[in-house]
């Protein structure tokens, strides 16, 4: 008997996932977004937030944040490319279609616990703010075409991949979304959010592509906001 074949087989090293802004520069965009965060919600809180969603103002609020990611890139002189806008194999988009209905299990349920202790959930939230607009033109766009590929840029492409590098993917992926969940400022949606990020982190993972995640979120965001807007008006159309 050959005694090399009594060896161990070694194990494969781990993937190496490099990117050209370090951990340290990944937490300073943290800092920076959480500092946009409390000046919008300083403007909110002025009584002025509507008025921003009834017009192209909201384009710009959206836009700003990718500012953190702007000044980083900038400082370090790093090309936009290392954000992921390669193609991607299309069997992943699949597999995020088949997570992003078996993660709506999960959601429903938490929507249900909230209405069982009387609780808004955030489709009531969005059902009274439909209400308010004179037209939705400007926070559909945004919401469902703006808001899908900035994210993805921010939280997947940048925030993702810089801490991927030192934590591992998994790590990253649940650091990443509570950071996107917490964006968000609506404690009510914390947890699907929370889970929508992890599930759009495992797509990045798995393509090192922004655009599957730019693709799932827009099929949740659009289909959110269309079923949003019927409810106002068709009343008992979607049973609330």
């Amino acid at each position: 008997m050959n005694p090399e074949s009594l060896q161990p087989t070694p194990m494969p090293e781990p993937r190496a996932y490099s990117v050209p802004w370090s951990v340290a520069d990944t937490w300073i965009g943290v800092i920076l977004l959480a500092l946009l965060n409390v000046g919008l919600l300083i403007i909110a809180l002025q009584g002025v937030r509507t008025e921003i969603v009834q017009s192209a103002a909201l384009i710009f609020v959206q836009l700003a944040y990718l500012l953190p990611l702007v000044l980083i890139f900038v400082w370090r002189r790093i090309h936009w490319k290392h954000l992921g806008f390669g193609t991607f194999d299309w069997n992943t988009l699949g597999l995020g279609c088949g997570l992003l209905i078996a993660s709506y299990v999960f959601i429903i349920l938490h929507n249900l616990i909230l209405m069982a202790l009387g609780v808004d959930t955030q489709g009531e939230a969005i059902f009274r703010f439909f209400d308010t607009l004179e037209s939705p033109v400007w926070f559909f766009f945004v919401g469902a075409v703006l808001a899908p590929i900035v994210e993805e840029i921010f939280f997947r492409g940048f925030l993702f991949q810089g801490f991927r590098q030192r934590y591992g993917w998994v790590n990253s992926m649940l650091l990443s979304s509570a950071i996107f969940a917490a964006a968000h400022l609506d404690l009510v949606a914390l947890i699907p959010t929370f889970i929508l990020g992890c599930l759009l982190a495992y797509m990045y993972h798995r393509s090192n592509s922004v655009w599957p995640g730019v693709i799932l979120h827009f099929l949740v965001n659009a289909f959110g906001l269309c079923a949003a807007y019927a409810a106002t008006q068709v009343p008992g159309i979607i049973p609330t």
